[in-house]
């Protein structure tokens, strides 16, 4: 089973019957070959391009490409220029203090004017003075000789208390309130700082203290910075996810598909049906995205909650080219991604780390790692696509937005326009011409374009040497079964069991005989794949044939239906034996009663065996045993014989005939 076709120079493919070798990948879109037959060229579009059906006919490649020589790399030293703060930062000035700034300039020059006028002149600059700035003349006369003394206008300034920031508090009353924090704030259910204030001026007014405010109890508070807090109250997640550097560069992200990484979320906009347009609420979004160059690779849109299905038919959508999908929805653009990563990072859901994703591990060969318990930063490049989605999903009608307070009174349901299709179409749209070609800020971007981003890594390289295109899957059907929710079953007389089932195939028959009934029973089960959409068709893999062959229900009456609607049908199914379930119990409470008194009976018994045979053996006088009698014998013999003679001297009663009635006629 030919999967794939890979993208180098020497590579055979078939185009209307006829062979080709590609000899040059010119972009994402097409590729230059010649024909095998007359060395005639062409160009041909990525998508059109088929496998041979044989391996015979495949040739290796006429050249390698040559290894580029990176063990000169320059790295550029970035200079780091230090600001250094001045007394005069205003954004550590108070309000007061640029006041004085303001006014002191001035005021100095007046009061040097003041001191060079003679004495009998300045008794109207003075006034002026005082008016000015709003003080009295002794103050006026005070700031006048400082300006003489000092003839610096800082000299102006307020001064400031030598002790300020100091704490005039006894020891004794520092001690009370430390503890008091200690016993009621940093614990893991903290009291609120007033009702802890009532408790400590308890204290003091029993030791005839004075009394202290809320504002102090704060500031003793602020000694235990904010971090050592959350930790002593058991917050600790909230005091890595506040505190923890989150920067950093993800390691081996040198390329594209190096890592992808997979996860969830509601879109948060409400949907409507696409038969009677009435609202029926919001999706999921399943997303695949490279971390390299910030291309979303895949993704699945469905009501029903994240599932191994979801997941599965994500990253199908992810390995899969896209060209033909974009036909299909109506959407121009380019999505030239495709391919098999080396490592899915995920988080540690069931869905992500089920068999379904194991089995696609060993298959398609790329590694699962996931991503440690509580440390959301590290699922970063998703989870910003998220953000950036969901604000651009507010604007949508329908929107139910990030909470209830920013909806207010929005109907969001009132509003609905979309159904699942329209806004797949317009979501897609969004990610074609907007978000891949839209420039990017995150770690390694730096104002790049995910598009640009791609194509640099495909082609020309940027810490590593060029990837070169992927290999591309040519057969998609396999991929997306080999992703679908996976199952084991044995094979029974040509029959298979599943979700209540039997399904049968002629096909599978040789399977099943095939199969050492006398192996162990794991060994002896076969990968069973199914859609939950529609399990009216399976499909069994055959490790021999390296293929999935499709069998169907054993039942030909039974049509399509999904797994959820025949489990509903199953509940709706009338329970005959529910009728009667209290007979049944009453009837195992007689049968428990009965074993009960048999067990006591024969208990009992035991029992009273027991004590008579102790009562025997432990009294003082002992019963004597029979006396033994020879003659015995010999006198039940006589008196057998005089039973005898007795017998034969009685008379036989003799029978007396009945007397005859006659008939009278009168």
């Amino acid at each position: 089973m030919n999967e794939f076709l890979k993208l180098t120079e020497g590579t055979l493919f078939m185009y209307e019957n006829e062979t080709w070798r590609i000899i040059h990948v010119e972009d994402c879109e097409r590729v230059l070959a010649t024909r095998t037959s007359d060395g005639r060229h062409d160009f041909f579009p990525v998508s059109d391009l088929k496998p041979l059906t044989t391996k015979q006919c495949e040739a290796p490649p006429l050249s390698l490409p040559k290894e580029t020589d990176d063990s000169e790399t320059v790295k550029q030293q970035t200079k780091i220029r230090r600001i250094r703060s001045t007394p005069n930062d205003t954004n550590k000035q108070s309000d007061s203090l640029r006041t004085q700034l303001t006014d002191i300039p001035e005021e100095f020059d007046l009061a040097h004017k003041i001191l060079s006028t003679p004495r009998f002149e300045r008794r109207h600059l003075i006034q002026e003075m005082c008016e000015k700035f709003n003080y009295s003349e002794k103050t006026a006369y005070r700031r006048i000789e400082i300006v003489r003394t000092y003839n610096n206008s800082d000299a102006l300034l307020h001064s400031v208390r030598s002790d300020k920031g100091v704490r005039r508090i006894k020891d004794a009353i520092k001690k009370i309130i430390r503890n008091a924090l200690s016993k009621h704030r940093f614990v893991q259910t903290p009291k609120t700082l007033p009702s802890i204030l009532e408790l400590i001026n308890g204290v003091l007014r029993s030791e005839n203290r004075k009394e202290i405010s809320l504002s102090t109890l704060r500031s003793f508070e602020q000694e235990t910075s904010y971090k050592d807090k959350l930790k002593q109250q058991g917050r600790n997640k909230q005091a890595k996810d506040l505190f923890r550097p989150k920067v950093g560069h993800l390691p081996n992200n040198d390329y594209p598909l190096a890592i992808v990484q997979v996860d969830h979320t509601p879109i948060q906009v409400c949907l409507v049906d696409s038969k009677d347009r009435e609202p029926i609420g919001d999706a999921w979004l399943t997303l695949v995205i490279d971390t390299y160059s910030r291309m979303v690779l895949g993704f699945f849109l469905t009501f029903d909650a994240p599932s191994t299905l979801s997941t599965g038919m994500a990253l199908a959508h992810a390995f899969l080219p896209k060209t033909e999908y974009l036909k299909k929805i109506g959407v121009k653009g380019q999505w030239p991604c495709w391919g098999f990563p080396d490592v899915i990072l995920v988080d540690n859901a069931v869905e992500l780390n089920g068999h379904m994703m194991h089995g696609a591990r060993k298959k398609y060969r790329f590694t699962l790692r996931d991503r440690p318990v509580g440390a959301a930063n590290f699922g970063g490049h998703v989870e910003s696509a998220f953000r950036t989605f969901m604000n651009e999903f507010k604007s949508l009608e329908g929107t139910k937005f990030s909470n209830p307070t920013e909806r207010a009174q929005y109907d969001s349901e009132g509003n609905a326009i979309f159904t699942l299709d329209e806004f797949e179409a317009f979501f897609v749209d969004f990610l074609v011409n907007e978000y891949h070609i839209d420039k990017h800020t995150g770690e390694g971007m730096n104002g790049d374009v995910p598009l640009t981003k791609w194509n640099k890594g495909i082609f020309d390289g940027d810490t590593f040497p060029p990837r070169g295109l992927p290999p591309i899957p040519t057969d998609e059907l396999s991929i997306r079964i080999s992703l679908m929710p996976l199952a084991y079953r044995t094979i029974r007389n040509g029959i298979i069991e599943i979700h209540s089932h039997k399904y049968h195939e002629g096909s599978i028959t040789l399977l099943g005989d095939s199969i050492n009934l006398e192996r162990p029973l794991e060994e002896r089960k076969f990968e069973i794949r199914y859609d939950p959409r529609n399990i009216s068709v399976i499909w069994i893999f055959d490790e021999i044939h390296q293929n999935y062959i499709p069998i169907r229900f054993a039942d030909l009456a039974l049509g399509p239906i999904s797994l959820w609607e025949d489990k509903q049908r199953r509940k709706r199914l009338p329970d005959h034996a529910k009728i009667f379930e209290e007979d049944r119990y009453q009837s195992r409470l007689r049968r428990e009663d009965m074993r009960k008194t048999s067990a006591k009976r024969t208990k009992q018994q035991r029992l009273e065996a027991e004590k008579e045979q102790r009562r025997n053996n432990q009294a003082i006088a002992q019963p004597s045993a029979p006396p033994i009698n020879a003659e015995a014998p010999a006198e039940s013999t006589s008196r057998q014989s005089r039973r005898d003679a007795m017998r034969s001297q009685v008379r036989a009663a003799t029978m007396q005939p009945k007397p005859k009635v006659e008939n009278r006629s009168d």
